[in-house]
């Protein structure tokens, strides 16, 4: 038997992540933002007492297409309705990943790799039923965000940096 998958949809296709690659899916009371941070990091959540850092997978799937990301959404200090963490594992626990529609279980049925031309951060492409669900690999996810984080550190073309001490 294959292990479960963590479903959810971003933007218009469907993610999964591998259960073992996740803690837990919290339901949002509260998303804090975080001042100065790239827009990928949706902000901050509390669940279960911790601070978790909340990924907006959305953010960062725009930020890799050719043309200029969608709008930030505004500061919040709820969550919406339909809004979810999914809380990473052991060495993420610090990290989530906003979910703004349902999040679900599946198994995979048929594994056809990350196909050509497909991001870095792509473990497979499972066929589930009649879907395809891109299955995410946590590693290379997360150095993909901590790189758009650092992007935004680096010092500027006038010898400046983005951040004053």
């Amino acid at each position: 038997m294959l292990e479960p998958i963590i479903t959810f949809e971003a933007i218009t296709e469907w993610f999964g992540l591998m259960a073992s690659d996740v803690r837990e899916v919290a339901k949002l009371r509260s998303i804090r933002p975080v001042p100065r941070a790239p827009d990928v990091i949706a902000g901050v959540a509390e669940v279960h007492g911790r601070v978790v850092t909340l990924i907006d997978l959305e953010r960062l799937l725009a930020a890799c297409e050719t043309g200029p990301p969608p709008a930030a959404p505004a500061p919040r200090e709820g969550a919406g309705s339909g809004e979810f963490g999914v809380v990473l594992a052991l060495p993420y626990e610090h990290l989530g990943i906003l979910v703004r529609g349902e999040v679900d279980v599946a198994s995979g049925v048929a594994d056809s790799g990350p196909g050509p031309g497909a991001a870095s951060w792509l473990r497979a492409r499972l066929v589930v039923g009649e879907r395809l669900l891109n299955l995410l690999s946590l590693p290379e996810l997360v150095s993909r965000v901590e790189e758009t984080i650092r992007k935004g550190f680096r010092p500027r073309s006038s010898g400046t940096t983005e951040v004053e001490n």
